[in-house]
């Protein structure tokens, strides 16, 4: 018992002393999201990835500065080697790693759509204890999720994600169910298109024109025609437009 209360207590510590604010977490993985050149790659091809240069990313991994290990990260992206994303898990796995550090890694392995790093995410996402204290990160690893279409784990993993406490989540979730494109979510999202939340009913609109099943026309229809909010409404219209229901609301 005394070993566990040591546990828990230097854990607790660990994740006071070590990880930034998780709004600063958010606000440094969307700056890589929205202002990052993805014209000039800053990740070594997987061809590039000589002994010597994992070797050095590694090495650059134990650095004590978190901008350090932040960067060598970075040079992963794009890579489908296996031996870099066997890095990235491994830096998405750490508990004390730092939350800028551990989003980046599970964005690129949601990107190369790894698929030994599904129970991984996946217990990222149902871990509260993984989670805890920086919604961002379960936030992000929903939106990686949606890359692995075809598995039943992750789809129910997001189906509970729409009754998520964090906006956020939920979010994600959505998006990344209309990503996927089974079908089997529209019952669960079509529920959600009365949230109190505009961005949730935008998601949702949007998560329905991805998965692109006509029968979802009515109840796009019926949030044009009583929906408040101008974005949300215009959106609607587009997909709508997009289905040719047009001419039945002009």
């Amino acid at each position: 018992m005394k070993r566990l209360i040591f546990f828990l207590l230097s854990l607790l510590l660990s994740v006071s002393s070590t990880a930034v604010s998780c709004s600063n977490a958010l606000a440094i993985s969307d700056k890589y999201n929205s202002h990052l050149d993805t014209s000039v790659s800053l990740a070594a091809p997987a061809s590039n990835l000589t002994e010597d240069k994992l070797h050095q990313i590694k090495a650059e991994l134990n650095d004590s500065s978190w901008r350090v290990r932040l960067a060598a990260v970075e040079k992963l992206e794009n890579s489908r080697d296996e031996r870099a994303l066997d890095i990235l898990l491994a830096v998405a796995g750490t508990w004390t790693e730092r939350w800028p550090v551990k989003i980046r890694a599970i964005q690129f392995l949601g990107e190369a759509q790894y698929a030994k790093a599904v129970e991984l995410l996946l217990s990222i996402f149902n871990n509260s204890f993984r989670n805890w204290g920086c919604p961002a990160i379960k936030s992000f690893t929903a939106s990686a999720l949606g890359n692995f279409k075809g598995n039943r784990e992750v789809f129910n993993a997001l189906i509970d994600g729409l009754s998520d406490p964090e906006l956020l989540v939920r979010e994600a979730s959505i998006r990344s169910l209309g990503k996927i494109g089974n079908p089997e979510a529209i019952p669960y999202l079509v529920a959600l298109l009365g949230d109190s939340s505009a961005a949730i009913r935008l998601s949702i609109i949007e998560a329905l024109a991805g998965i692109g099943d006509p029968r979802t026309i009515p109840d796009i229809q019926r949030v044009y025609e009583r929906e408040s909010d101008s974005v949300v409404k215009s959106v609607a219209l587009k997909v709508l437009d997009n289905f040719g229901e047009k001419g039945q609301i002009d």
